[in-house]
């Protein structure tokens, strides 16, 4: 720990640097409170934290979070694959539909015009 300043002496001769010593000996003392302080609840948190990691990968699998991934990925790809059929079977039924549905317009216009024609 370095001052830029001289530290603060009342009158001088060896009283005044002893009471000066003493004035940084009790700052350099609070401030070693202080830092231990710090330290300890920066080392509780630190442990809170280990301890949720450690928590956290007890919910992999066989301990294996890459596996974990992988079944992810995999539930990914099934959905994927059943978005595109079912899209792709709306698609058919939509021109299927619409083929039946113009096969069944030309069928009643030619019911509709042999009938008018017979009679």
């Amino acid at each position: 720990m370095r001052y830029h300043d001289k530290p603060h002496t009342d009158g001088e001769g060896w009283e005044a640097v002893v009471t000066a010593i003493d004035s940084l000996r009790d700052e350099i003392g609070q401030r070693h409170t202080e830092n231990t302080s710090s330290i300890e609840v920066i080392q509780q948190e630190l442990k809170i934290a280990i301890d949720r990691i450690d928590d956290i990968a007890k919910g992999f699998p066989d301990n294996d979070p890459d596996g974990h991934r992988r079944a992810h990925e995999a539930l990914i790809k099934r959905d994927e694959e059943r978005a595109r059929l079912y899209s792709a079977l709306r698609e058919e039924l939509v021109k299927k539909g619409l083929w039946a549905f113009i096969v069944a317009v030309l069928a009643g216009l030619w019911i509709l015009l042999k009938t008018k024609l017979s009679h």
